[in-house]
């Protein structure tokens, strides 16, 4: 038999930022919102696992959530919490558990278009090993998750419109804390420390340009030391002709880490220094070719390569960034494209950096291919922005794609990561094609890792009240120190019919499988669940 428990209290933690999230907010809002709410969930679900018998369970969840946000000329912000309670006929330990989520923004303008601060935050429940993802969650095998809370603060200052000399500086600070990490019971608490500053042309230096940048990142550590880098660049170009410049470019990066720690062999030395010289031709402003040839020094290693940088707006609806460098690991790539139509639109990126998680945990990884209202959690609740510079309107948020799939752990990771993003959206049709491609060195303890996801929403709008949806992933994650592979498959099919203005109802099945290298291992889920929503 079921029973309920009370829901958890709130942690001190939580309230704290939350209120100093909203307190200086609301000095200047001029609208402020409260949408309470509250799920209540029932669960079917069988479960096999290996060559072990299927075992039937049921469960129920009850979820009360407050979506809240406020609009002023010069701030805005918004908050989400949600606690969830499942209760479950289960006889396996720990299988009623509560769980509290939150996630906050804050932006103020303190001097307007000169100095601005921003906050942010989360609280969520993660897979402590990757090999869990897709399968745990809050019903299925939840004592794989670990709370994991990321909350940062940036305070920027930017000279407006210079004339001859621009300057923008920015600091900030972080904070990380999970329950549990990989291999240990030991807790993730990380704390770190931002801070940029660039210097650049103003726009009545016309035959001259320069950027000069410094950005430096201390992350502290408890159970390792600290990971610390520094990376400054120079760019100074000098005009011969209208669209031609000779440029003269210089790039330094520093890794204060303790290399006794770093176990792989060909990761000893991560600190690198470049400089150069070479032609760019910028026809317009917003299209730009840099060729030059740099050395590239590391250590007692010096080596010559030729260098390539661009960014190239083919039309208003098309851009390209591209960049070829030398890294320590050797041939270094950056790249970003998109290309945006009125129903379709896509997106794609790739990008390599020597980070951690704590690191990961506070990157925005947001995407503009679908607008979706604050804490919704339903792809058939988003739409596709018609306009190219669509701006948020109030309760409003870019569907979030930070779905980094790696190990809660301390360690230092060079992580190369490459994500492509398709959406469409037109009349009652929705769907969203995401391929995701990280590989992970986790450089203390020599592992790597290669993870490749591909994700498909689509959601049909049947009439006024009736919609249907469907969510299917897939992932595969391979091992390079062991013989361990994990490939799941992820589907969800859902019907949603608004039962009045406040109230739906959902109904949804679930089918997961996981295939690895050792049978006992693999698992299948078939789920049924009926959910009613109501909104006060």
């Amino acid at each position: 038999m079921m029973r309920m428990t009370a829901f958890s209290k709130p942690n001190k933690l939580v309230i704290a930022i939350s209120v100093a999230c909203w307190f200086p907010g609301t000095l200047f809002a001029a609208d402020l919102k409260f949408i309470p709410s509250i799920s209540t969930t029932g669960y079917v679900y069988d479960t096999k696992t290996g060559d072990e018998p299927s075992t039937g369970t049921e469960a129920v969840s009850i979820s009360p959530k407050l979506v809240s946000y406020f609009t002023g000329k010069r701030s805005n912000g918004s908050l989400v919490i949600e606690n969830t309670t499942v209760e479950q006929s289960s006889s396996e330990p720990n299988t009623d558990k509560s769980f509290t989520e939150l996630s906050y923004s804050s932006g103020i303008s303190i001097i307007e278009n000169v100095l601005s601060l921003s906050l942010a935050g989360s609280q969520n429940y993660r897979v402590i090993d990757t090999s869990q993802s897709y399968i745990s969650d809050k019903v299925l095998s939840s004592g794989d998750l670990s709370k994991v809370s990321s909350h940062n603060a940036q305070l920027s200052f930017v000279t407006p419109n210079p004339r001859y000399i621009g300057l923008a500086v920015q600091s900030g600070y972080s904070k990380t804390k999970s329950n549990e990490t990989l291999g240990s019971l030991t807790n993730l608490n990380s704390e770190g420390y931002t801070a940029s500053a660039q210097i650049y042309q103003g726009r009545r230096l016309q035959s001259l340009s320069f950027l000069v940048s410094s950005q430096f990142s201390d992350t502290k550590r408890e159970s390792t030391s600290d990971l610390t880098s520094t990376l400054t660049s120079a760019n100074i170009g000098f005009k011969f002709t209208d669209d031609y410049s000779l440029i003269v470019t210089a790039t330094d990066r520093e890794y204060d880490i303790d290399e006794n720690s770093i176990t792989t062999a060909n990761r000893q030395n991560l600190d690198t220094t470049s400089y150069g010289a070479g032609i760019r031709w910028q026809p317009t402003d917003d299209r730009f070719i840099d060729i030059t040839y740099n050395n590239l020094d590391e250590g007692d290693n010096n080596s010559r390569y030729v260098g390539l940088n661009t960014q190239w707006a083919f039309s208003k609806r098309t851009f390209l960034g591209f960049t070829y460098d030398k890294n320590f690991y050797g041939d270094a790539y950056d790249m970003d494209f998109a290309y945006k139509l009125k129903s379709f639109k896509t997106q794609a990126s790739y990008s390599e950096s020597v980070t951690s998680y704590s690191r990961l945990s506070i990157v925005d990884g947001t995407s503009s291919l679908f607008v979706c209202p604050i804490g919704s959690a339903e792809f058939a609740e988003c739409f596709q922005p018609t306009s190219i510079e669509y701006v948020l309107q109030a309760g409003e948020e870019f569907r979030s794609l930070n779905s980094f799939t790696t190990d809660i752990t301390d360690e230092t990771l060079f992580r190369k990561s490459g994500q492509i993003s398709v959406g469409y959206n037109k009349r009652r049709l929705s769907a969203s094609l995401n391929l995701n491609y990280n590989r992970t060195e986790y450089l203390e303890s020599a592992r790597e890792q290669d993870s490749r996801v591909a994700t498909l929403n689509i959601a049909y709008q049947l009439g006024r009240r009736n919609d249907i949806s469907l969510t299917t992933s897939y992932s595969t994650i391979d091992y390079s120190d062991t013989d361990r592979q994990n490939d799941v498959l992820n589907i969800r099919a859902s019907f949603t019919r608004a039962l009045s203005r406040d109230m739906k109802l959902t109904l949804s099945a679930r089918y997961v499988d996981r295939e690895t290298e050792d049978d006992s291992r693999d698992i299948t889920d078939s789920r049924l669940t009926a959910s009613i929503n109501y909104r006060f």
